[in-house]
């Protein structure tokens, strides 16, 4: 059976990127493969969603529809736009000249974009939006590939409830509560908008919890 594992495992690294480490991996081949998996495995159950979080990266806090993840040494920022999904949102994106890498993203019913941008710190401000959720994480150069990887596995992955929605939005639910947030936009500061939001969010709450909602 051990065989077996091994030789399967060595076929998918085979088949998505011919066994070449992610960090020889140009950005848009990173990319083109996160968008195009088919993950079907998940390990975070919540209210309306789930989505499998890889391994090395941990739930710091979660509340509503917004997610702190934490690395060995990076915190990626999560939000889940599920009003958005619900209400079937499409909007364009205009991809950045400007900006160290941006590309609109679009794969069968999937869409978004990734923009990364240096700051005046020396690192990189990533942000991908895809599958109406966002990620938002500051990193160093030689790290840009690898958290790539790392954030669209997540987003990739996310599937909703259209069901449980409907009802929660059929309630009235102050899960749905409006925040001042626009997840179709990206935002080109350390200190983002969505980055402030939620910090503000937190700052109410000290208590750590990361109780998985079973659908």
């Amino acid at each position: 059976m051990k065989k077996k594992f091994v030789l399967l495992s060595v076929f998918i690294c085979i088949f998505l990127c011919g066994c070449k480490p992610v960090q020889e991996m140009s950005i848009d081949d990173i990319v083109k493969n996160g968008i195009e998996r088919n993950i079907s495995i998940y390990n975070k159950y919540r209210q309306g969603y789930k989505y499998n979080l890889p391994k090395g990266i941990d739930v710091s806090d979660n509340s509503e529809y917004n997610e702190i993840l934490s690395s060995k040494d990076y915190v990626y920022y999560l939000y889940i736009d599920a009003v958005s999904y619900y209400n079937k949102i499409i909007e364009t994106y205009s991809e950045n000249k400007s900006a160290y890498y941006s590309k609109a993203l679009n794969y069968e019913d999937k869409y978004g974009y990734i923009e990364i941008n240096e700051l005046k710190n020396g690192k990189y401000f990533i942000e991908i939006m895809y599958n109406y959720a966002k990620i938002e994480v500051m990193v160093k150069e030689k790290d840009i590939n690898v958290t790539i990887a790392n954030a669209l596995s997540i987003l990739s992955s996310v599937q909703f409830n259209t069901n449980v929605l409907k009802t929660i939005l059929d309630e009235e639910s102050s899960q749905f509560k409006e925040l001042d947030f626009n997840i179709f936009e990206p935002n080109i500061t350390d200190d983002s908008e969505f980055m402030q939001t939620i910090d503000d969010y937190y700052e109410e709450d000290d208590e750590i919890h990361d109780a998985d909602l079973i659908n």
